[in-house]
């Protein structure tokens, strides 16, 4: 049997990591989950996931400087992120774009559009640098 893709969930939130465990649990997904910076480095870092869905307020720092300290690490760099909000802030897509998020969401998420992004994002060749 194939082991299951692992996808982080950096929120804090029960709820939401509740609510996230359930849809991608679904999917057959293994999901692990964080609700702080300081314990989503180390996940991140040990755990090795596929794809990583990240909240912008967190505990112990923000999302911003996750997103940052994940793509200049060359251990994390290649992992897909997605961002998951309630902020409403404009322009919130394009910087998480320009940080290097590899999508965007605002919560409520809807679930048919989050999925389908989540498995392309997990299905797509892997991009080579040049």
């Amino acid at each position: 049997m194939q082991p299951r893709t692992k996808i982080l969930i950096i929120d804090d939130s029960p709820d939401f990591q509740l609510f996230m465990q359930t849809m991608l649990t679904k999917e057959n997904y293994a999901v692990l989950s964080s609700s702080d910076t300081l314990q989503a480095t180390g996940r991140a870092l040990r755990d090795k996931p596929a794809l990583i869905i990240l909240d912008l307020i967190l505990p112990g720092g923000d999302g911003w400087m996750l997103l940052d300290r994940f793509k200049t690490n060359i251990l994390t760099k290649h992992i897909p992120i997605v961002i998951v909000t309630g902020q409403t802030k404009p322009g919130l897509e394009e910087q998480s774009k320009t940080k290097g998020a590899a999508g965007f969401f605002h919560k409520p998420i809807e679930k048919e559009a989050f999925v389908s992004t989540i498995t392309a994002l997990l299905t797509a060749p892997p991009s080579i640098p040049m």
